[in-house]
């Protein structure tokens, strides 16, 4: 399990890293990978509602939750939920970097 948290947390932080190059991409919650922290992310795109971010990243292969996701009262309380709510994505143990990479470069497509 110390090796899949470390493989997850080095994900986390090219995923983050590469949020820093795409000014669009809005990241809600903890910026930065920590003990504290799961490699999984919620984000906005500027100018795309996460149903069509979600969706043109399901055109690239790559597979998300939009909405919501059951987090009603954190996304009102967010001021997005009018709005479609978020993208979740999320890096796991079996997932590359060359697939957080892909991710980045569909993200950079909006």
């Amino acid at each position: 399990f110390v090796e899949i948290e470390k493989h997850e947390a080095g994900l986390a932080r090219v995923f983050l890293e590469g949020l820093d190059r795409l000014p669009k991409v809005n990241l809600y919650g903890v910026p930065e990978m920590n003990a504290n922290r799961c490699p999984t992310f919620s984000i906005s795109v500027a100018g795309h509602e996460s149903e069509a971010v979600a969706a043109h990243l399901a055109s690239r292969g790559i597979y998300v939750w939009s909405g919501h996701y059951y987090a009603v009262n954190v996304m009102k309380r967010l001021g997005v939920l009018n709005q479609g709510g978020l993208v979740r994505i999320g890096f796991v143990h079996y997932n590359t970097e060359t697939e957080v990479e892909r991710a980045l470069a569909a993200l950079a497509e909006l």
